[in-house]
């Protein structure tokens, strides 16, 4: 594996990263890489602030006035009234305009959180066909088949084709392999022409701007966010109603997709009932065209049906972390210092009523931590390892920054790019970064650097603080920049 295992030991600084450890060390003092105004931030400039009575151009539309949307009983339509192109702009190679301000608007994130999210759809339209320029277009579906598809290699993703028939029930069959090992794609083309809905999961791993867009979210969020494309022919339909367990947004880059949503039979679901039949009684009907956006919370009965033309979208999966895997990760915690919670259940426990008298005293002692704020903070930072560490996303490539990092001095220019979410771990013994499955410890004499970085997403090497050296400042930089936080934008 060459240098990526190294163990540096120069200018008297010890720097260890993932590929010389398995896991970074569990601490006692966390910090989260993210702004106060995260929600909405990108491109490394705060979002606009804008008075919410003196919006010019996105307004807030009547049912009755659009003919894309049916009445209001189920969740909201918003429609802009002119096009706006704030936010379709690179400031650099490395920025990104993708956030959750500019994947609502003119919804604010703040009315999102507030109104509607985990309890009520809500749909964007924007009658702005370019508004997703930069993401996965019809003439993008072959290649993402052909080059990013997994093959015999690498086993399939659930990337598949999907129909559903008359009488109720679906068609469905997973990509075939070539001779030659590959997508057999001309297979894909007949049933696509025979009617079936292209599955091709994963896409935040296969291009770039679906990643850059999936870290927005989730810089914003703090879950798990992931997303699928669909292609669906003209006159068809995928999937049979059903409900995921996940949030989603719907964003539609091609053709028209009509959706019928329902009420949920239960509020926020934890067990998939994928195979249940779904009725959708009292549906309301949603009518996308591209550049508009459509939120459904998780148990939302669905379908979606193309008309004359047709259509491609692409499904951002929010995979929440909820409070029982808050609650999952406290009764480890207990179970670490306390052997009661430890023990095995009595042998021929399925014969008898266990003890009740020993359950509440458990119980008794799992209430207590609870209220124990120290607790719960060390379940909550367990929780965010978890989502840095699920975070492998495609990203930009680092070949330039490699390359240049060998003529790199304290004027040198790097970036964190700002869809990046890190923690920097402190003990007495060391301090640690951790970002995107990947870290990097060293001495405590790198915290304040440390800290600093998850503040500043633009920075010159010698504005890092604390008492490193030239030399040690640089050998960090370098060392953020071989393990992928940082990029250099200027030597």
């Amino acid at each position: 594996m060459g240098d990526l295992g190294w163990h540096a030991d120069v200018f008297g600084m010890s720097l260890k990263s993932k590929c010389s450890s398995q896991s970074p060390p569990r601490t006692s003092l966390v910090t989260l890489a993210i702004s106060e105004k995260a929600i909405g931030y990108y491109g490394g400039a705060m979002p606009r602030e804008q008075d919410e009575s003196k919006v010019d151009g996105p307004v807030v539309e009547n049912d009755s006035y659009s003919p894309r949307c049916a009445s209001g009983a189920i969740g909201q339509k918003v429609k802009t009234s002119r096009p706006d192109h704030r936010y379709n702009s690179y400031r650099d190679h490395w920025s990104s305009p993708f956030s959750l301000e500019w994947l609502l608007d003119p919804v604010t994130p703040r009315d999102f959180l507030e109104r509607y999210y985990e309890s009520a759809p809500l749909c964007v339209i924007r009658n702005e066909i370019g508004y997703f320029s930069g993401l996965p277009t019809l003439d993008d579906v072959d290649d993402l088949l052909t080059v990013t598809v997994a093959n015999h290699l690498r086993p399939l993703g659930g990337d598949r084709l999907i129909r559903s028939e008359p009488d109720g029930t679906s068609s469905e069959r997973g990509f075939r392999t070539s001779e030659n090992g590959g997508v057999d794609v001309q297979a894909i083309y007949r049933a696509y022409h025979d009617g079936f809905t292209a599955v091709i999961n994963r896409v935040h791993r296969r291009s770039a701007a679906v990643g850059r867009l999936c870290r927005s979210l989730q810089v914003a969020l703090h879950h798990p966010v992931g997303a699928n494309l669909y292609l669906t022919p003209a006159r068809a339909q995928g999937f049979r109603p059903h409900v995921d367990m996940h949030d989603v947004f719907v964003l539609q880059l091609h053709g028209t997709k009509e959706w019928h949503v329902s009420r949920p039979s239960t509020e926020l679901p934890l067990v998939s009932n994928w195979h249940v039949k779904q009725d959708l009684p009292d549906f309301e009907k949603y009518i996308l065209m591209p550049g508009d956006t459509l939120y459904l919370p998780r148990g939302f009965r669905h379908k979606a049906v193309t008309g004359d033309s047709s259509s491609l979208h692409l499904t951002v999966g929010i995979h929440a972390f909820r409070w029982r895997d808050l609650f999952n990760e406290v009764l480890t915690l207990i179970a670490d210092e306390d052997v009661m919670f430890r023990g095995a259940l009595p042998a021929g426990y399925l014969d008898e009523p266990l003890d009740m008298e020993y359950v509440r005293g458990m119980a008794r002692r799992a209430s207590a931590a609870l209220s124990d704020a120290e607790l719960i903070e060390k379940a909550k930072w367990r929780i965010a390892s978890k989502l840095i560490a699920t975070d492998e996303v495609a990203g930009l490539s680092r070949f330039r920054s490699l390359d240049a990092i060998v003529g790199m001095t304290d004027e040198s220019i790097v970036a964190r790019p700002p869809e990046t979410l890190c923690l920097v771990h402190l003990t007495q013994e060391q301090a640690t970064i951790e970002f995107s499955g990947n870290f990097v410890a060293g001495p405590p004499s790198i915290a304040p650097a440390l800290q600093f970085i998850i503040k500043n997403h633009r920075f010159a090497v010698g504005d890092l603080p604390g008492s490193l050296s030239r030399d040690d400042r640089i050998d960090l930089v370098k060392r953020l920049v071989t393990e992928g936080l940082l990029e250099v934008l200027c030597v």
